[in-house]
């Protein structure tokens, strides 16, 4: 019997419904566009009946003499296949899209603390997606929008606001009236709260579902791009303040958007190739297109880090132009309240401070609830804006690069009267409070005053710098310190000549500032009295310095003078030149802002050794109020300095007016004593075993290039897993024909590894011959001789072969694969580096798994290809 013949519709045939079930099993492997004629098992011999058929196909005449032609019908499975073939590719370029909006969720990191916003961001992108995909080709435009609306609104009552029950309307109502001012007011990073994540969930909903609408709605190449990068505008300008470097994101988001581009280019030429220019190359496309994609995103992205390019200083920022809402609380000056507090008898309790560290030593010896930078002339203050912030404080403070050490500090309030929070180091988490941060100076305040009972739980870090490091330690300069350098007109000439003599003979500038600091600090020169006139302008500076330099120049260690009682009145005297720390730490930051160094003025608490457990927990009074100078030196942040005889805290002289000749052990035993403040003594050299560290960000762009470097080195990885899987589903799936058929495509897949492409219109007899001349092919040439009889019969003849034949297929298919690429003449042992070489590339080889178009099945000259050439 002729097989040139027409072949009627396999309905129509005795056996139709065998055919059919096998087309459908071939189906589930392959995707070949037209299916060879069904088997013809159980019909009579003879000829076969005459059925009329409505549009006879043209007999497809044979181009080899083993295996003849046959006439192809379109078989109803390929209807419906041509259909869901560019259905199911619409839905991964879907897929794609919703990863780039995830990508773009992932852009606020930086602008909310940790991670947990990811998931109530990533959720609404996820979710828009999946309601995209399922009604976008459904549905009319009008309807789609309505969904979209619902499916938001319904999303943010539920995921955002569903915790708070009966409030969640009203606080639904009034987070879209004010969420998109928060985002331009509250400190950074924020907590990820339902009023903040609001707008930004709805801008990802729009921007996810309109694009994936897109995406499968149109053809245009570029389209669903569209809102994609306006959301990811729209975020980057939202999150210019976040202080996270977006670049590798960025390069990221690219990629995935080029991979997007790729998709549909290659999709939208296969529609026009199939309009009749010829055949489809899309997976040519995606296999030239994947690599250049990644290879210019990844050189994109290094790049930009590299080269002189912009930094970001100049990034508009909308925060920048919104002034925040500022509710006015009247404050007392913290640095004018020390005295007050040092006069109070009995001291009142104030709270109890517990501290623990990662180091297992204690890192400091005091607690701010202040930090005055802004100086006038006349007053110290801290100038900044006070933000409302979540548990996660921002910083805008010098950068810290030496070692530092974490700190936790568990606050117990007992008598409490002020807003101002004690603190410790650079401020990290915040716990058990709602509060407001001034950023730069790392300032705390209570968005009320707490009450009796009431508590916190704060992480600091510490710098925990070595000798070294102070050594070789230098002013800090930036936008961070700028303003704490400045000094105001009206600076007296006679305070910077004082400067430079005191600092100017010093090696280092750390050591210019303990110079400074001995030099204050001098008991003598300076004599401790917490009675002092208050005072810490430029007039009470210069009256306090002007006095203690007379009575040093008036006084010889030989002579033991009382200093002063040569003058008695004038600049001189005693009064002028007694003080205690208000003026003593504003003389520091004004002689040392003389010489270049930033400074601020600091205003806290020191520890008591003698009211601590010995366990970290420490109970603080009145009379352990204080005020100290820091210093802004590179890389170790602000750093304190103690120009202050602390042994001597809330000592009080008597007036000028009782003093007499007598000499200075007279005079002490009229000073009223106190209890000394017993500060507890740290390590000078820094605590850095068992600190973290400062680099990183160092580590951070370490963990983006091993990530990048994985994903490349995880997919080849994964190749030679999904060979595996796909032999072995391939051997187990369908009919002894279709098994068959499968043996001799994994035949076929594996001979493409090795070097024979271009046999889309060969026989079997034909492929064992092109793979005797290959010398990767050759050694497997027998096997694949033994092969083609069976994969002929299994195509074209009349019964149907047996589970023996099946099995026999993939034996020589295991034969044929261990053979392939093994040097001829060679044992496995003696293959060499070359043998071997060519195997591992092979099982790398990814162009078996990549996806072909269904009319790559057909050959240019219209005939049906090779069963080996078909989708797998």
């Amino acid at each position: 019997m002729s097989r040139e013949t027409q072949v009627p519709g396999a309905g129509a045939l005795p056996g139709g419904a065998a055919g059919r079930q096998r087309d459908l099993a071939l189906a589930d492997i392959s995707d070949a566009a037209t299916l060879l004629a069904p088997p013809t098992a159980g019909r009579p011999p003879g000829p076969p009946p005459a059925v009329p058929m409505p549009l006879p196909m043209p007999a497809v005449p044979s181009t080899s003499a083993s295996v003849p032609a046959v006439a192809a019908t379109a078989a109803p499975t390929t209807a419906v296949g041509a259909k869901a073939r560019p259905l199911g590719r619409r839905f991964t370029q879907a897929a794609v899209v919703v990863l780039l909006m995830v990508q773009v969720a992932a852009t606020y990191r930086g602008f909310f603390a940790g991670t947990a916003f990811l998931a109530p961001l990533g959720g609404a992108v996820l979710l828009a997606g999946v309601l995209a995909a399922a009604t976008s080709n459904r549905l009319k435009i009008d309807a789609i929008v309505a969904v979209a609306a619902g499916g938001w609104l319904l999303f943010a009552l539920l995921a955002l606001f569903g915790a708070r029950g009966g409030a969640a309307p009203s606080a639904f109502a009034g987070a879209l009236r004010e969420g998109w001012a928060d985002l331009l007011t509250v400190g950074l990073p924020a907590d990820p709260t339902g009023e903040l994540l609001l707008a930004p969930s709805l801008l990802l909903w729009a921007a996810t579902f309109t694009a994936v609408a897109l995406a499968l709605r149109t053809q245009a190449v570029l389209l669903p791009l569209l809102p994609a990068m306006l959301a990811e505008v729209l975020t980057l300008i939202v999150t210019a303040a976040g202080e996270r470097s977006q670049l590798p994101l960025t390069g990221c988001l690219t990629c995935t958007a080029l991979v997007l581009v790729l998709l549909r280019a290659s999709q939208s030429g296969e529609a026009d190739r199939q309009e009749g220019s010829g055949p489809s190359a899309s997976a040519s496309v995606l296999v030239l297109g994947l690599p250049l994609v990644a290879a210019a995103a990844t050189v994109a992205t290094v790049g930009a880090a590299v080269l002189p390019l912009a930094d970001g200083d100049g990034r508009f920022d909308p925060r920048e132009h919104r002034t925040p809402p500022v509710e006015a609380t009247p404050l007392l000056d913290p640095l004018a309240q020390v005295q007050v507090e040092l006069r109070t008898n009995p001291p009142r309790s104030l709270f109890t401070a517990r501290l623990s560290t990662s180091t297992g030593r204690l890192p400091v010896d005091r607690l701010r609830i202040a930090a005055l930078g802004d100086f006038d002339g006349a007053t110290w203050r801290d100038a900044g804006l006070f933000l409302r912030a979540g548990s996660t404080l921002p910083q805008d403070g010098p950068a810290v690069t030496v070692p530092t050490a974490q700190v936790g500090l568990d606050v117990s309030i007992e008598a409490w009267d002020r807003t101002l929070l004690p603190q410790v180091g650079v401020p990290v988490t915040l716990h058990g409070r709602e509060i407001s941060v001034q950023a730069e100076s790392g300032a705390v305040a209570a968005t009320s005053v707490p009450r009796d009972g009431d508590g916190y739980q704060l992480r600091a870090e510490v710098a925990t710098p070595g000798a070294e490091d102070l050594r070789l330690a230098r002013a800090a300069i930036g936008p961070a310190t700028d303003g704490a350098v400045a000094l105001p007109p009206g600076l007296a000439p006679e305070l910077t000549q004082l400067a430079d003599e005191v600092m100017g003979t010093a090696a280092t500038s750390y050591d210019k500032l303990l110079a400074l600091e001995r030099y204050l600090r001098d008991p003598q020169r300076f004599p401790y009295d917490g009675d002092a006139r208050p005072g810490h302008s430029y007039g009470a500076v210069t009256r306090l310095l002007d006095a203690g330099r007379t009575a040093a120049s008036g006084t010889t260690a030989a002579s033991g003078e009382r200093p002063g009682s040569g003058t008695g009145t004038g600049s001189g005297s005693d009064a002028d030149r007694r003080g205690y720390a208000e003026q003593h730490a504003a003389a520091f930051a004004i002689l040392a802002r003389t010489q270049g160094f930033p400074t601020r003025i600091a205003v806290g608490y020191l520890l008591d050794e003698q009211s601590g457990d010995g366990q970290g927990a420490f109970h603080v009074t009145t009379r352990q109020a204080h005020a100290w100078p820091e210093v802004a030196l590179a890389g170790l942040g602000w750093v304190p300095f103690e120009p202050t005889d602390v042994s001597r805290l809330g000592l009080a002289l008597p007036p000028v007016d009782r003093a007499t000749s007598a000499d200075t052990g007279q005079q002490e035993q009229s000073v009223d004593v106190v209890t000394p403040v017993v500060v507890p003594q740290l390590d000078p050299a820094g605590t850095g075993a068992g600190g973290g560290t400062g680099t990183g960000r160092s580590w951070t762009w370490l963990g983006y290039a091993a990530a990048v470097a994985a994903v490349p080195v995880l997919l080849v990885a994964l190749v030679p897993v999904e060979k595996r899987r796909r032999r072995r589903r391939r051997r187990r799936t369908g009919t002894p024909t279709t098994r068959i058929e499968a043996a001799w495509r994994e035949v076929g897949d594996r001979l493409a590894e090795h070097g024979l492409t271009g046999t889309a219109a060969l026989t079997p007899r034909q492929v064992c011959g092109h793979a005797g001349a290959l010398p990767g092919c050759a050694p497997a040439a027998h096997h694949l001789e033994a092969l083609a009889p069976l994969v002929t019969m299994a195509l074209f003849a009349a019964a149907e072969p047996g589970e023996d034949d099946a099995r026999q297929a993939w034996h020589l298919t295991d034969l044929t694969i261990n053979d392939l690429g093994r040097r001829p003449g060679h044992g496995w042992r003696g293959q060499g580096w070359r043998g071997n070489g060519a195997r591992a590339r092979a099982a790398l080889d990814p162009r078996p798994l990549l996806p072909r178009s269904r009319s790559d099945s057909r050959s240019r000259s219209g005939r049906p290809r090779d069963v080996h050439e078909v989708t797998r």
